[in-house]
């Protein structure tokens, strides 16, 4: 049985009161968070405001980017050349 039939069983064995408890519950959390045309992928309200403030540093020039360095330090833990 999916892990979704298994959600699903156990809902039926709630009183009422908190399945209307779930409901909004789950309510909040949908609606928190935008799909991507995916739909497998969910990016919530902070993540979308960060990157749209770190696109408009961008395009105003004040964001200076990362260095190769830096790059390969957070990618790989490690610099890959020497210059």
């Amino acid at each position: 049985m999916s892990t979704y039939n298994k959600v699903v069983s156990q809902i039926h064995s709630l009183t009422k009161a908190e399945q209307l408890r779930l409901l909004e519950e789950l309510k909040a959390i949908v609606e928190n968070s935008i799909e991507t045309e995916t739909e497998e992928e969910l990016i919530f309200p902070a993540e979308i405001a960060a990157s749209e403030t770190a696109w408009q540093d961008y395009l105003a020039g004040s964001d200076r980017g990362k260095s190769l360095q830096e790059l390969e330090l957070e990618l790989f833990g490690r610099q890959l050349f020497q210059f």
